[in-house]
């Protein structure tokens, strides 16, 4: 008996990928090795990690896409995510100062355009929840440490941050109710 072995053919949206990744990877490569080198070379702020990042930006959300988890509420919250992380390393290395404010409200936003894109089709976003419920739960954190360290004034859009997710936490848990630890289950894959 011959067995034939068949594969599925190969989309050309895949084999453009694949080009494509296969075209950047060098001229990125190159680039995160020489920003650093000419960094330290010429001294001064590291200006290199804004750029690493920024590559690792570009590689991971517009080249290297995602083979399972990619869907809208994922992809947004692994943008707002990295966002938040580019513009504290470059609060933290370039100019300090403005991130804590701008890092919040942009989380905050996030996290009222992922609740959009997550309640306008409830029934087949509910099996995503595993981003949104990360990106709650990673604003309902850092607003509490942003809270416990922070006392000054301008320090409202962590508050509203938390107040956000935590309204968030609550509309979740009451929508989906015991289906909300069938989705966790499914997820973890335990019975």
């Amino acid at each position: 008996m011959k067995i034939k072995i068949t594969y599925p053919k190969v989309s050309p949206e895949k084999v453009k990928q694949q080009r494509l990744m296969n075209f950047m990877k060098w001229p990125l490569l190159i680039a995160a090795i020489i920003c650093p080198i000419i960094n330290l070379a010429t001294g001064g702020k590291a200006w290199s990690l804004v750029v690493l990042m920024s590559i690792y930006m570009v590689w991971d959300l517009v080249i290297s896409r995602d083979l399972v988890e990619y869907n809208r509420i994922s992809q947004f919250v692994k943008l707002i995510t990295l966002t938040g992380l580019l513009l504290t390393i470059i609060d933290v290395f370039l100019s300090p100062g403005w991130a804590l404010e701008v890092v919040s409200i942009l989380i905050f936003s996030g996290l009222i355009v992922t609740a959009v894109l997550f309640f306008t089709d409830l029934e087949r976003q509910k099996q995503n929840i595993f981003p949104f419920l990360f990106l709650i739960l990673l604003s309902i954190f850092s607003s509490i440490v942003g809270l416990s360290f922070y006392h000054e004034e301008d320090s409202w859009g962590l508050a509203v941050m938390g107040a956000v997710a935590l309204f968030l936490l609550i509309t979740l848990s009451i929508t989906l109710k015991e289906n909300i630890l069938n989705e966790l289950r499914k997820g973890f894959h335990t019975s």
